[in-house]
């Protein structure tokens, strides 16, 4: 084992690499049950593998390492695993060029080499008499004559999900990344690391099947192929595969017609009990409370501001939703000025005399260099609703936002001032020009739902 990089929690170290000289090698000891597959030029089984990887630098060689240990591992799993139902892996396929040191295209390159022609022979079933039948190789040890006589290594599902993580299409935050995760291994169990021209439709229709067996929503499952979609997309065009994508425009049964789960707004006599308590309590967590209920905010955009989003000063005191350090917003139109009037006003007053720069610290991870998460401070301001009577059944911290549309409608704010204070996407063509209305001018409407 070999440290590449050793700083405070991370340690990263490569296996199978040690140095001799100025150049580095690669040395593995051949799994159990697959010595045959590696020999030497003499022919003879090999138990550890040993070769140059003809380079001097560290950090090349434990890529390089980590290429041949990945064709090496897909190989062992193919040979030991393979059955009557023998599937095909085209990093296998060159794990199996590898143990027998050659590449792809070395058939074309070297039509006349004894190595190649006893390669070719083992592959076929070896040799036979002109009146036997010929011998029919495995779909595994086609694709490794393929590759052998120089076709395109075939693209999997693996190097797409690699090809779009490289790109930067990934998920972005934590709770992208486990949704990504548990879709991904529900695909992974109906293809395996499968070609990439041999997903179909029905595989496809297999996922949305096998996720309602397990009682998911239409919503949910929606959501799932949303993350697995552009994946397909990315392989597609970057692989130039030419091919439609199998999970485009799927059919969701029953999207649309289940009932969503009601979110009740509040009464104005539960926000002022709600208001009442926090100002009893007066920490940051009910001051986050009371500003997400004047404000209309979403949770993230609140619990993540920075002191530098708020501005008390001048006529008009407002927070800047914007994107920051610790969090995205939703769209292009989550981004805006939000005037802060009643308990908003109070909460963004007591919160600015905390200590750091940002407005709620309580939220911040505790451990350096850990993830904010808006999730966890939703979870722990929404159970202090509930645990003290201050929230019912459907109601929560996005009633608040429900309630603000409700508030504003009453006090007759028009629906683009409205938007425009929510951050909700307007529509029409005309909504798109110019810059909104002025902070005095949302200042005036807002005021009124507390008159």
């Amino acid at each position: 084992m070999v440290l590449l990089f050793d700083s405070g929690a991370f340690r990263l170290s490569s296996k199978y690499i040690q140095k001799k000289g100025n150049v580095w090698y690669f040395r593995r000891r051949v799994a159990v049950g697959c010595d045959g597959l590696h020999r030497d030029a003499k022919g003879k089984p090999q138990t550890v593998l040993f070769f140059s990887l003809k380079t001097g630098d560290q950090m090349e060689a434990a890529k390089r390492s980590n290429e041949h240990a990945r064709r090496q591992d897909a190989l062992w799993a193919n040979h030991l695993n393979s059955g009557p139902a023998e599937g095909i892996d085209p990093k296998a396929a060159l794990g199996r060029l590898d143990a027998a040191g050659l590449r792809p295209g070395d058939g074309l390159r070297y039509p006349d080499n004894p190595l190649i022609d006893r390669f070719i022979e083992m592959l076929t079933g070896g040799a036979y008499d002109h009146h036997e039948q010929r011998p029919v190789p495995t779909s595994q040890n086609a694709l490794t004559l393929d590759l052998l006589m120089g076709r395109p290594i075939p693209r999997t599902l693996g190097d797409a999900k690699d090809k779009h993580i490289a790109l930067g299409k990934g998920p972005r935050n934590k709770t992208a990344q486990q949704q990504f995760d548990r879709a991904w291994a529900v695909l992974m169990g109906i293809t395996g690391d499968a070609i990439l021209t041999d997903v179909r439709r029905e595989h496809a229709n297999l996922f949305v099947e096998k996720l309602r067996e397990r009682g998911i929503t239409s919503e949910t499952i929606t959501k799932y192929i949303y993350q697995i979609k552009p994946v397909f997309d990315t392989a597609i065009r970057e692989f130039e595969l030419g091919i439609p994508n199998p999970f485009e425009s799927l059919t969701v049964a029953g999207r649309g017609t289940e009932k969503p789960h009601e979110r009740l707004p509040y009464t104005l006599s539960e926000l002022q009990a709600i208001w009442q308590r926090c100002r009893a309590m007066d920490d940051e967590r009910r001051w986050a409370i009371a500003m997400l209920s004047d404000t209309g905010a979403r949770q993230a955009e609140v619990v993540g501001l920075r002191k530098e989003d708020v501005i008390l000063t001048g006529d008009v005191p407002h927070i800047l939703i914007r994107p920051n350090i610790n969090r995205r917003l939703k769209n292009a139109q989550s981004e805006r000025k939000v005037p802060l009037v009643g308990e908003a006003l109070w909460a963004a007053q007591r919160a600015m005399t905390t200590e750091g720069d940002h407005l709620f610290p309580v939220f911040q991870p505790r451990r350096p260099g850990g993830t904010f998460n808006p999730n966890s401070a939703s979870a722990a301001m929404n159970k202090w609703l509930k645990d003290n009577g201050l929230a019912k059944v459907g109601q929560g911290l996005h009633s608040f936002r429900h309630t603000l549309v409700d508030r504003l409608r009453d006090a007759g704010v028009p629906k683009d001032m409205r938007d425009q204070i929510g951050g909700w996407k307007s529509q029409g063509v005309s909504e798109g020009y110019g810059q909104g209305f002025s902070l005095r001018k949302l200042l005036e409407f807002i005021d009124k739902i507390n008159k």
